[in-house]
């Protein structure tokens, strides 16, 4: 709360601190509060519509309010505003799975492993695999899980 205190005095002397919206926005998603995190977002996007943090916080606030397809217009945009963000990517994957376009996951959580390898990326990129007949490539990427996860 203390943070929502001094990102309001931040608002209160400049009310178009676009990051400051952000920033908010994602503190309010956190509380999941999503209704008044996608107006920050949509606020900051308002400021400035080339913001890849300000779609990637209305794309997660719009999945948090089950809009997965207009989610997932904004990670795209987000994904082509920061094309080097594994997070996005990885996002974009999530949603793309949810809305049943597998080779499109794929795609994404690929970038996202391209740009920084990790287990959940790998995971969801075998499920999808999986989904659509690439077994081999699901093998593949299960052996990679299996060597990177921590042994017990």
């Amino acid at each position: 709360m203390r943070e929502l205190g001094t990102l309001d005095a931040r608002l209160s002397v400049n009310p178009k601190d676009a990051d400051a919206l952000v920033a908010r926005a994602e503190i309010l998603r956190n509380l999941r509060q999503f209704t008044l995190a996608l107006a920050d977002a949509n606020a900051a996007l308002a400021i400035n519509d080339k913001s890849a943090a300000a779609h990637f916080e209305a794309a997660q606030d719009l999945e948090g309010l089950d809009r997965q397809k207009e989610a997932l217009l904004h990670a795209g945009i987000a994904t082509e505003l920061d094309p080097h963000n594994s997070n996005i990517w990885f996002f974009r994957g999530v949603l793309e799975r949810q809305r049943a376009d597998f080779a499109g996951a794929v795609a994404s959580q690929t970038r996202s492993i391209e740009i920084n390898e990790s287990l959940i990326a790998l995971n969801e990129r075998e499920q999808c695999e999986r989904r659509i007949g690439k077994t081999a490539e699901a093998d593949a990427d299960l052996r990679r899980i299996q060597q990177l996860a921590p042994q017990k």
